[in-house]
């Protein structure tokens, strides 16, 4: 990772490999019919009940991969029948190679929302890019998009200014594309974005853009979490001896201090504690104190990664959208008969 300005960046946010053959439309018949199926509580208390056992973060992964499969399996096969080509992971969970491959993923985010947005008939739509940090993916879309208008927003606009000098060439004729100085926790709810997209917000920058538009009755809603230690106001992680826990131990160290220096640049009084579990649905399961205690876990565990974010699935349903996920992936498109 780097450091931005706000937050250590993914290196893969610098280094993505290219976008292969454009995917067609997703059929959102399909998606519906499918979303409405899948059953989002059960897993969760299923993985609820493998972290209350203590079966997380085993050395080998051999444990969290088996209860993953187990419990995931059923929305990640549905996935694949709805968003096939998926991108393939050779590397071991919860290791800084594995980490890198979210590159991977944030390529593909960018071709599931080209292909939805060329398969809609509308046209022309507003993309909205919270938490764009260096701008990269939003340029991207824009210059896959050209009919489309894209606005990427963070609070602190270093980032995205070094990454336009630094390709200006590249991006010197795009017209379609517009950065935006602006908090997530306090955005422009005047806009009507056509699609919400961030890609790896960390901690409760996510929640603030789901809130973001589900607040602007956004239909598309695309986008990969980052960073679930940081939900909650949270900056501790449970040590461990492996090298993904040091590097987010690390990171956490920067982020605490950065956070005492600029108060409300990361962290917002309406995600502190008593704002989790984000779902009524999750609240009948885990308290405050659980989902924060899982959030401390999260470097190692992908059981408490997919635990705050399958509560983040039943707080979308709960607003109206149907949702699928997969491995921090989101897809959510608003339920026609509650559209605005």
């Amino acid at each position: 990772m780097i450091w931005s300005g706000r937050t250590l960046v993914p290196l893969s946010l610098w280094l993505l490999p290219a976008e292969s053959e454009p995917m067609p439309g997703p059929n959102l018949r399909a998606f519906h019919e499918t979303s409405r199926k899948l059953d989002l509580r059960q897993p969760l208390e299923f993985l609820l009940a493998e972290f209350r056992r203590g079966n997380i973060a085993d050395s080998k992964r051999g444990g969290e991969d088996s209860a993953i499969r187990a419990h995931l399996g059923g929305l990640s096969a549905a996935w694949e029948r709805v968003f096939p080509g998926f991108p393939a992971c050779p590397w071991r969970r919860r290791t800084l190679t594995w980490e890198y491959h979210r590159g991977r993923r944030d390529a593909y985010l960018r071709q599931l929302i080209a292909a939805q947005v060329s398969a809609d008939q509308t046209d022309c739509f507003l993309i909205v890019n919270p938490a764009t940090v260096l701008g990269r993916h939003a340029r991207a879309l824009a210059e896959a998009l050209p009919a489309c208008e894209v606005i990427g927003t963070d609070i602190d606009p270093r980032g995205e200014r070094v990454y336009r000098i630094l390709n200006f060439w590249k991006y010197r004729g795009l017209t379609n594309y517009q950065f935006v100085r602006e908090s997530i926790f306090e955005p422009d709810l005047k806009r009507r974005p056509a699609v919400v997209t961030f890609f790896g917000a960390c901690g409760s920058v996510s929640d603030g853009c789901m809130d973001y538009a589900i607040a602007t009755d956004s239909p598309f809603l695309i986008c990969r979490t980052c960073c679930h230690d940081n939900i909650a106001g949270n900056t501790q992680v449970i040590r461990r001896p492996t090298h993904i826990n040091r590097f987010f131990a690390f990171k956490n160290w920067g982020l605490e201090r950065y956070k005492r220096a600029r108060p409300g640049f990361y962290f917002s009084d309406r995600y502190r504690e008593n704002a989790y579990p984000r779902s009524a649905a999750a609240r009948e399961l885990m308290d405050t104190e659980t989902i924060v205690s899982i959030a401390q876990n999260t470097a190692d565990s992908d059981i408490c990664r997919s635990l705050i974010d399958l509560d983040r699935c039943l707080y979308l349903r709960e607003n109206g959208y149907d949702v699928m996920y997969r491995e921090e992936l989101f897809f959510a498109h608003r339920r026609p008969e509650v559209a605005g």
